[in-house]
């Protein structure tokens, strides 16, 4: 059996058209799908294939490409220490959305990585684009129980989570599933001081509002440093590349957080 199949609590379920496995019930209206892509199409970033084939590399009149720039940085940065580990490691990508990133670490050899979001639409790209006997993408819920306790070594949120509303919950779930030694990475994520909250909120509400989706400010939760303390983090910094520093490029203004599993 595929090994990252071992690692689902249910193999009793449901497998889309493109091989995406639905371990929750689809539900789209819970999970606002339909707004939240509705957004990302009026940012311009549901994107074709042939783009997400090549991400994080984007063409320099792309209309993010800053943002990639800062994005391939931290993807880099990641991947080098994740391969200068030589050894066999499971990762969860949670929040994959179109699966770029996972297909990143996937091709590091000895990596078996499962992308998981509840994105329905952008997780079948990601199969089709990406899907491999050591890269598998699922549709679910993490605060069910998807998978069996102890079974990741690494869980990445990147660039995602600020779409959970509570850490102390979100850590307390996936700790169960990390192993002894396992880590929580977190990518390319905003976090606040107390004191900048209700401003960023009240900047977030003004561009959903200006966009025409107020009711996805709802749905975006302003994080602050205060709230990792109780975990002890562990910043890490990524570095630009050679071609970045050539090009001006500054370095990325998020930090890398890892949190260890509590002993």
């Amino acid at each position: 059996m595929n090994k990252l199949l071992e690692i689902i609590q249910n193999l009793d379920h449901k497998i889309t058209a493109e091989g995406v496995f639905l371990l929750s019930g689809y539900k789209p209206e819970y999970t606002h799908e339909l707004p939240y892509l509705a957004v990302r199409a009026k940012e311009n970033r549901l994107l074709s294939d042939e783009i997400v084939k090549d991400l994080p590399n984007v063409p320099i009149d792309f209309p993010h490409f800053r943002e990639w720039s800062l994005r391939k940085q931290t993807a880099n940065s990641f991947c080098v220490s994740v391969a200068a580990e030589k050894k066999p490691l499971t990762i969860l990508d949670l929040g994959c959305g179109n699966g770029w990133f996972s297909a990143k670490l996937a091709s590091i050899p000895k990596i078996d990585v499962l992308g998981l979001d509840l994105n329905m639409p952008e997780l079948q790209q990601a199969q089709k684009n990406f899907g491999n006997s050591n890269l598998l993408f699922c549709y679910g819920d993490i605060f069910t129980e998807l998978f069996r306790t102890e079974c990741f070594d690494k869980i990445v949120l990147n660039s995602s989570i600020q779409y959970f509303h509570s850490i102390r919950q979100l850590f307390n779930n996936l700790f169960k599933l990390l192993k002894p030694t396992g880590e929580i990475h977190i990518l390319d994520s905003p976090f606040y001081e107390i004191g900048e909250v209700v401003n960023a909120k009240n900047r977030s509400l003004e561009y959903y509002q200006l966009i025409g989706y107020p009711d996805m400010a709802n749905y975006y939760f302003h994080h602050t440093y205060q709230d990792l303390l109780p975990y002890f983090p562990i910043i890490k910094k990524s570095k630009p590349s050679l071609w970045d520093r050539v090009l001006g490029m500054p370095a990325s203004p998020f930090k890398w957080i890892v949190i260890e599993k509590p002993l």
